[in-house]
């Protein structure tokens, strides 16, 4: 685990067990502001819950200031983690997907953040195999991929490809009622990563299951209230370009954009949210982890100047974190003449001595 600045330089890194999969990172308290000025040291109380890759049956939690691992925690007897956890939004209890192991069901677990994560409850996530699980901005509610891919105790064998019956489901976080349930026009796109727009927009990206010549969307969107899932567009409706598998999904609510990962196919792609059009994509061999990167002046010097001020951060196993900012710059048609016409997406990559893997979480 490592732990990144804005400059994309590693501040703290943490050796772990075994292989991780997501970072999960507190919510500051909603005084944040007003205690701030009383501490100036109190963000540096937040945890970082690193979640083991599925089927892990543990997590752990970390000091975000420096890396040190403060809990080790162990799954419930017949129980193992599918890699994925969210907070509530006042940062008291962390939502686990976890496996039945008897009986195959998803389930949530619930953990008590004030309590040493002692587990608390469990509700059932109404179908197999959820996979990462988002908190709705109303803070009632829990969002969760169920990839619908059933696996036993320890395996990461897919036992029911034929059979499988992904969905996006909406619980009641206090009690687990079950609120809304979706599922995709067919049934091998596995709902699997998540991110939510502020306005309460749920964001999902899809791992297709089935044949490789079948050509289904990767990329949409869900809204409370909605009878079914709406696509982003993709040129020419070539979503095979992703190669049937976007591994992260990040967006900035504030300008509208989202950021979507393929290490398979091995890109990074930008979309504009008022249009759901594809801005474009760029190559970045093995590409996973992606977030919002917040601005820096160290950072923005190495950019183009017409880049917008903010952007995403890409990791990869290749060992780069690479910066993508859209080029603010007016598309104007040229003549045949003109020069080469301003990129989409402006890309700056800092190499570092590692292999990244899946995920990226911003603090």
């Amino acid at each position: 685990m490592v732990g990144i600045d804005a400059d994309r330089q590693i501040v703290w890194q943490t050796t772990m067990p075994e292989r991780v999969h997501d970072i999960v990172v507190q919510p500051l308290p909603v005084n944040i502001y007003e205690a701030q000025t009383q501490h100036s040291n109190v963000d540096q109380r937040r945890d970082v819950v690193v979640m083991g890759r599925r089927p892990s049956e543990k997590f752990w939690v970390l000091n975000t200031s420096n890396g040190q691992v403060q809990h080790a925690i162990t799954a419930d007897v017949n129980r193992h983690f599918y890699g994925h956890a969210c907070y509530s939004l006042d940062g008291s209890l962390l939502y686990v997907t976890e496996n039945d192991t008897v009986s195959l069901a998803g389930k949530i677990g619930i953990y008590d953040a004030r309590d040493a994560y002692q587990r608390v409850a469990e509700f059932d996530s109404y179908g197999i195999g959820p996979h990462e699980l988002i908190m709705h901005p109303d803070s009632e509610t829990l969002v969760i991929a169920n990839g619908g891919i059933k696996t036993e105790q320890a395996s990461r064998e897919e036992l029911n490809l034929d059979t499988m019956r992904p969905s996006l489901v909406y619980l009641n976080r206090h009690d687990g009622t079950l609120l809304e349930q979706v599922t995709p026009e067919h049934n091998q796109m596995s709902v699997r990563h998540l991110t939510m727009h502020d306005d309460g927009t749920v964001m999902i990206g899809i791992q297709f299951q089935g044949e490789k010549h079948i050509n289904v969307p990767l990329v949409l969107t869900h809204k409370r209230g909605d009878a079914s899932f709406t696509s982003l567009t993709m040129p020419n409706n070539q979503w095979q370009r992703f190669h049937q598998y976007i591994a992260s999904v990040a967006v900035d609510s504030e300008r509208n954009l989202l950021c979507v990962t393929t290490p398979i196919g091995g890109r990074a792609a930008i979309y504009d949210l008022h249009t759901r059009e594809l801005i474009d994509d760029v190559s970045l061999p093995d590409c996973a982890g992606a977030s919002v990167l917040a601005n820096s002046s160290a950072s923005m010097s190495k950019i183009d100047k017409h880049a917008e001020p903010t952007g995403f951060i890409v990791s990869d196993g290749q060992g780069q974190l690479t910066a993508l900012r859209v080029n603010a710059l007016p598309e104007v048609k040229l003549d045949v003449n003109d020069i080469e016409p301003h990129e989409r997406i402006i890309k700056d990559s800092q190499l570092h001595m590692m292999s990244f893997d899946n995920h990226l979480q911003a603090l």
